[in-house]
């Protein structure tokens, strides 16, 4: 695990890369569709039943640990606020004071989440699949399949 770095913040700005406008279209390009998508490129796909980005795993990683680093942050402010709220209302009282300086210090001192290279494998919610769709539901093979075809190229 390692956590985003300053520059890594200031660098996510996203570019907009690929663009399909049917799954049919980005199904037939195949795996090459996905080339392109790294290193902050994020694809758009759109389908019957709305628009989809598509991210590169480190992309989204670091999208989902900042989302963690806020969430976190929110509720950190929340304590902050209380604890100056009641100081405000009580100024003199010393154990409220002290409470609001230990909360700061506190939200200061929070370490950076980190983000994970890798996720846990999907698994398939559903037993419907179209008989023409040639599936692989096996993340291994897929794995291989993917790196076999980046091989060849």
């Amino acid at each position: 695990m390692n956590s985003l770095t300053k520059k890594e913040h200031k660098e996510l700005g996203f570019k907009v890369g690929p663009t399909w406008r049917s799954f049919e279209k980005f199904r037939a390009c195949g795996a090459k569709a996905l080339e392109s998508i790294k290193d902050g490129i994020v694809g758009i796909l759109h389908t019957k039943t709305g628009q989809y980005r598509i991210l590169e795993e480190r992309d989204f990683q670091k999208l989902y640990g900042l989302a963690r680093d806020v969430d976190r942050l929110q509720g950190g402010l929340r304590i902050v606020v209380s604890a100056a709220r009641a100081l405000k209302k009580d100024p003199d009282n010393l154990d409220t004071m002290e409470v609001l300086l230990q909360s700061i210090t506190f939200l200061g001192s929070l370490p950076e989440l980190p983000t994970r290279e890798k996720f846990e494998s999907l698994l398939v919610e559903t037993s419907e699949l179209d008989e023409d769709d040639e599936v692989i539901m096996d993340s291994l093979e897929l794995e291989r399949l993917i790196k076999s075809e980046s091989l060849a190229q």
